[in-house]
């Protein structure tokens, strides 16, 4: 008797262990499905190399010029100025590998995306040689319209901190000295 108990409660976890092996299986599948159709999804502006300078230009005219030397950036209008580091790679990594909402195909009217007179021109030199240029025009909600040079009829929405990175001026851009430093 009790060498059938043993017998059964050893087929009822066999089966147990196996119907708990195939709902880990599936739930991986599942995940690993769900992940590809995200990446599917995801709408790419721009997938560049190393950035070895840019350039960006408001609206206003101002006009700032970015250069990596020795894994430092430096301005080359103020090539003294000691940079905060974070706000050049910022800049640099946000336009490399951009991402959009949307997309939008066969745009008549650059004016009313705000692109005839952007907002924002930003130029990013690869390594490579690779020139690439980004024109930011109007805002819409919490996202900026975008077009690639070279890609007339084509229009992204990005989402507005792209932009952001681009409202700082050279003087915010200064390294900051400590308050130990400046007490003294």
């Amino acid at each position: 008797m009790k060498k059938r108990q043993i017998v059964i409660l050893a087929v009822l976890l066999a089966v147990l262990a196996a119907g708990y092996g195939i709902l880990v299986f599936q739930n991986k599948k599942a995940a690993k499905e769900e992940q590809a159709a995200q990446e599917k999804s995801v709408i790419k502006v721009t997938d560049l190399g190393e950035i070895q300078s840019f350039s960006y230009q408001t609206l206003e005219q101002e006009k700032l010029h970015f250069k990596k030397k020795k894994d430092k950036w430096i301005c080359t209008e103020d090539k003294k100025a000691d940079l905060d580091q974070t706000y050049p790679d910022r800049i640099a990594n946000t336009f490399s590998s951009l991402t959009a909402s949307r997309k939008l195909e066969d745009i008549d009217a650059l004016e009313d995306y705000g692109l005839k007179k952007p907002a924002y021109i930003v130029t990013l030199n690869e390594e490579d040689g690779t020139k690439t240029t980004v024109k930011i025009g109007n805002l819409t909600g919490e996202e900026y319209y975008l077009q690639v040079e070279g890609e007339e009829q084509v229009v992204y929405t990005v989402a507005a901190s792209s932009a952001e990175a681009l409202n700082y001026s050279l003087e915010d851009m200064r390294e900051k000295e400590s308050e130990e430093e400046s007490d003294s």
